[in-house]
């Protein structure tokens, strides 16, 4: 009878170690319970992910989580496939022994809920470095929806098969699963991937951590061990991502605080109060810079001058994409004066000035990126700010497995932007007004860091429609208050060189050029003065001296050019280490040399 206890095969005369069950170690039962069953579970995990992500995420079919689980799927069916023909075969070979699926269940401990920590791990990265447009029930709404994910393949499943296959390997496959698919955001953005992933690297992924969880997770020393290090590579990646996430500086939020601009003003209004209108199209850049895309767009620059606009041909940005670019121009400062939406959402230092002049305020978009998270301060807002859509945004964003540029929760239609906007500018009312419009349009590349095949011919496809756009707005606001000040803008360069997104850890200075520091902080600006008095205060030389600028004609006062800020970019990882101090290069190629060649 002890020998019938024995682990298959039996050895006459051996003596049993221990008198455990042979069928743990039969070949047949170890396929099934090892090999088939979390094959076959796994199969189940990414056909069902592949259907639930074709009902949330219908309006795109391509992205890197639904690629991978897709490819993944068909590989793991073929997998399973493969170890049931093993099985049978084994099986075979085996037939004088008695197979049976049922288990006694394994037992779960508490200690292994730590195992939840590993998926959960890049979601509290991911609203740890959104803290600033997350309140903290969206932030618990997040953590939430991963909690019971990870909590259903990691635990409940595999308690719930226990009796069919090992619990603990699915649950180890449940894990790595679940990692997967709430770290693929963070994977897409250290290996440069845009709608589909390296699928070699997913797998060996995927089974580095399996192999290596599973292998720790027999013993009860290396069990302990894989608790220990799971806990803290949570609390580690946690306080990394703490200390390392970029804060906005906080300065005093009143007009009359530290900005110089306000300070300037003091308790003065202007003698005159033209409407203004700050009209920007996402990644519009001069025309020097488009010549060097192979674009020629020298026509809409004559027909702007044509309406009687003067054209700045040598503006840059301090900043490199719109929300540090744009807050700052409507902060007239590098500080934020709190979060970094607050100039775009209304609550800027220019928007507190001209409301004290008796100006009405107006902030119209494509979207409510620029209220998330703070709100609106406009008098009149569109589209109205909305409540609970940034968790909803950010879950959307990690099951595609890539925070992508396009990425928006309810977006408002090109026709319905249109239409409110020019029900603005066609009807000019009595008190002043200051409307920040900004287009989506032409908008940048996406932000993979791998420029598409055609890149720059989907950006010379969307200029033709924002010219069309610009045309539109400019025709109307003339037509219907011709005596304002109508400024049209870029925020940022389109990114079209290089890797076409930050070149910084990917390419040494020397090897960055004038062509991409442009493509980065190049800014197109024209500005429509009500009179020719202007020329005595147009002192541009960044993007941010726009109000400066348009205070001092205001007030018909040089002294508030005193609030011009340094006109030097402000983040050299963008290209590099290089920077643009008073419109010349420092570092790269062309050091020493001007940004722009073409004269004013």
């Amino acid at each position: 009878m002890t020998e019938n206890r024995c682990s298959w095969p039996r050895n006459k005369g051996t003596a049993c170690r221990t008198p455990t069950d042979p069928m743990k170690t039969y070949p047949p039962k170890i396929i099934w319970d090892h090999l088939l069953i979390p094959l076959g579970v796994l199969t189940a995990y990414f056909f069902s992910f592949s259907v639930l992500l074709s009902r949330l995420l219908p309006e795109y079919e391509r992205t890197v989580t639904t690629v991978f689980v897709s490819r993944a799927g068909k590989i793991s069916l073929v997998l399973a496939a493969g170890a049931l023909l093993i099985f049978f075969t084994v099986l075979k070979i085996t037939r004088g022994r008695k197979f049976t699926i049922s288990n006694r269940r394994e037992k779960l401990s508490a200690a292994d809920l730590l195992l939840l920590l590993v998926p959960l791990s890049p979601i509290v990265q991911y609203i740890i470095n959104n803290r600033e447009i997350l309140s903290l029930p969206g932030s618990l709404l997040i953590l939430a929806v991963f909690i019971l994910l990870s909590l259903l393949v990691v635990i409940l499943i595999p308690a719930g098969l226990g009796r069919i296959g090992s619990t603990k390997t699915l649950m180890i496959a449940g894990m790595t699963f679940a990692f997967l698919i709430t770290g693929m955001a963070s994977f897409s953005a250290r290996y440069r991937w845009f709608q589909t992933g390296n699928l070699k690297v997913q797998l060996v992924i995927f089974a580095a951590i399996f192999a290596a969880a599973r292998l720790l997770y027999r013993k009860p020393a290396g069990r302990k061990f894989l608790y220990f290090f799971v806990t803290v590579f949570f609390i580690s990646n946690a306080a990394v991502h703490l200390i390392s996430a970029d804060r906005p500086r906080n300065s005093p939020g009143n007009i009359g605080g530290e900005n110089r601009l306000a300070a300037l003003v003091n308790k003065r209004t202007p003698p005159v109060r033209p409407s203004i209108y700050l009209l920007v199209y996402d990644a519009y850049v001069p025309n020097e810079t488009m010549l060097e895309y192979g674009i020629e767009n020298s026509t809409q620059e004559e027909y702007l001058e044509e309406l009687g606009f003067r054209i700045y041909p040598r503006t840059y940005s301090v900043g490199e994409y719109s929300i540090v670019s744009m807050s700052r121009v409507l902060e007239a400062s590098t500080d934020y004066y709190s979060a970094s939406r607050r100039g775009v959402s209304g609550d800027g230092t220019v928007q507190r000035l001209l409301k004290s002049f008796g100006y009405e305020t107006y902030g119209i978009f494509r979207h409510h990126e620029f209220f998330r998270g703070i709100g609106s301060r406009y008098d009149f807002s569109f589209p109205e700010p909305r409540t609970g859509t940034t968790p909803a945004l950010l879950v959307k964003a990690i099951l595609m497995g890539e925070f992508r540029f396009d990425v928006e929760f309810d977006p408002t239609s090109p026709e319905q932007f249109r239409a409110y906007k020019m029900g603005v500018f066609g009807n000019a009312s009595s008190p002043p007004r200051f409307v920040y419009t900004h287009s989506p349009l032409p908008n940048h590349s996406q932000n993979s860091g791998v420029c598409l095949p055609d890149e720059t011919d989907l950006f010379r496809e969307r200029l033709v429609e924002a010219n069309v756009q610009m045309k539109e707005d400019v025709e109307s606001l003339i037509e219907n208050d011709p005596g304002a000040i109508i400024i049209v803008a870029g925020d940022h360069g389109p990114y079209l060189t290089k890797n076409c997104v930050g070149t910084g850890g990917n390419y040494d200075i020397s090897e960055i050029s004038r062509l991409d520091i442009q493509d980065r902080f190049g800014t197109f600006l024209a500005i429509r003065w009500p009179d020719e008095d202007f020329s005595r205060y147009d002192e541009i030389t960044v993007l941010q001296d726009i109000f400066p600028a348009v205070f001092s004609y205001l007030f018909r006062d040089s002294r508030f050019l005193e609030a011009r800020i340094e006109a030097k970019t402000l983040s050299p990882m963008a290209i590099s280490g290089a920077a643009v101090v008073d419109g010349i290069i420092r570092g790269g190629i062309n050091d020493g040399e001007p940004l722009y060649l073409f004269p004013d």
